[in-house]
């Protein structure tokens, strides 16, 4: 009897630590941005069993959250558009969205009862910010205060650096979307976004800024290209690998004068899963990656691959296998570094 009831304290207590400590038992992730959301649930061990639903994605989730969570492929999967009537049927302890969805879905959600948590996860403040509702929500405050310290250490590593470049000395980059309208079709993202925020604090100059004060991906044509005249230019590729993206750029024959396509400085920007560029965790992995390609000089120093597998490692846990089997082949864009 002694022996039965010790089992059962040991089977309760495993449960329980399997579980994030004062977190809900049912939790749903919707709307758009769901990988990067995701991505930054997954910073906070145990939470994954937890999830019972994901809406989809733009940009797919699979090996990835398989690798980080065994229990993903049993997750139920919903539309992305769909309405709260959906989100109750899972019924949520609480349903986690990118803000961009609150208007949307909030009055009809709180109509119903049901819990929601808004994250921003735009800019490096707000995923400082926003890591920090979510240690409060799963009970993890010193695992999200660890993780932020990881996160801003690395960031002001480069910041402060970067500050001390005279104006003179900072390149002027273009960073590009390849579109999905075809062969020469290039966007440039607005003022605000991570990507033109991150080209001004590792040193550089982003030529588009006064172009595209929206809210979302801008086409630009050849003519307008080549009156920017950049040192630099890094595409982005989400459907694709960017290198060859950037290897088209460079052909294009109405490109040919630019300064950038002259000396070789078209790159692809890198990418495994996702491309380093977005609001998702990794872009503290391209904003790295910015700072020694724009300032090869002043960052030369940083070892990029071996701060890739440190962030694997302490993120998400992966051994050095781990990361050659499911990271390592996805590896893509101009890196500059072997792994």
């Amino acid at each position: 009897m002694k022996r039965s009831i010790l089992s059962a304290l040991i089977l309760v207590t495993a449960l329980v630590c399997a579980a994030p400590s004062g977190a809900q038992s049912r939790i749903v992730v919707g709307g758009r941005g769901v990988p990067m959301l995701a991505d930054a649930l997954y910073l906070f061990p145990g939470v994954g069993p937890s999830i019972v639903a994901f809406a989809s994605a733009d940009q797919g989730l699979g090996i990835f959250m398989s690798a980080i969570d065994p229990t993903f492929s049993a997750k139920a999967r919903f539309d992305k558009s769909a309405g709260p009537e959906v989100y109750a049927s899972f019924k949520p302890d609480v349903i986690i969205l990118k803000e961009m969805m609150r208007s949307q879905l909030k009055p009809s959600l709180d109509a119903l009862g049901l819990r929601q948590v808004y994250l921003n996860l735009e800019t490096p403040e707000d995923y400082y910010k926003d890591l920090a509702t979510l240690g409060n929500l799963f009970g993890q405050e010193a695992r999200a205060r660890e993780v932020i310290a990881w996160f801003q250490t690395r960031e002001q590593n480069i910041t402060r650096r970067a500050s001390s470049i005279p104006q003179g000395q900072k390149p002027r980059v273009l960073v590009l979307q390849h579109g999905t309208g075809g062969e020469g079709i290039w966007q440039v993202p607005p003022a605000s976004w991570i990507q033109t925020l991150m080209v001004e604090r590792a040193g550089g100059v982003p030529v588009w800024k006064q172009a595209n004060p929206g809210n979302g991906w801008a086409t630009v044509g050849p003519e307008q290209i080549a009156a920017w005249n950049p040192d630099i230019v890094l595409i982005i590729r989400y459907g694709g690998d960017s290198r060859e993206s950037a290897r088209g750029f460079a052909k294009d024959p109405r490109l040919a004068g630019l300064a950038a396509v002259r000396n070789g400085k078209v790159f692809g920007f890198p990418q495994d899963f996702y491309s380093w560029d977005q609001p998702d965790t990794r872009w503290i992995l391209g904003f790295t990656w910015l700072a020694r390609t724009i300032q090869p000089t002043l960052f030369g120093d940083i070892d990029l691959a071996g701060f890739t597998r440190e962030f694997y490692s302490f993120l998400y846990g992966f051994d050095a296998a781990t990361f050659d089997r499911i990271i390592r082949p996805k590896l893509a864009g101009d890196l500059g570094v072997p792994f």
